[in-house]
């Protein structure tokens, strides 16, 4: 099976934000996996880094509201083709 891997944090906060540089470059990646029927995935670590970035206040200004940045999250969670990818129970195993 292929899987489109979306790992990278900027694209999803940029899809997020309708005044970044390549916000409509990024929605419209995003937008194509999320409404796609192949297999997409966003690692949780990335999940957390697009809430702690979009709400920070230093980083933007006014910053997104958790609420808000809570519903984009969940909006992006409805597809159904989406995979989030977890650490496994040996994931630091030696």
């Amino acid at each position: 099976m292929r899987m489109n891997f979306l790992s990278c944090t900027n694209v999803l906060v940029d899809a997020h934000h309708e005044d970044a540089m390549f916000h409509d470059a990024a929605l419209s990646c995003v937008s194509r996996l999320a409404e796609g029927r192949s297999p997409w995935a966003i690692p949780w670590p990335c999940v957390h880094e697009v809430f702690a970035i979009v709400t920070h206040k230093r980083i933007y200004n006014p910053p997104t509201g958790a609420s808000q940045a809570i519903a984009q999250i969940e909006a992006w969670m409805e597809s159904p083709s989406l995979v989030l990818l977890a650490e496994s129970s040996v994931h630091w195993a030696q």
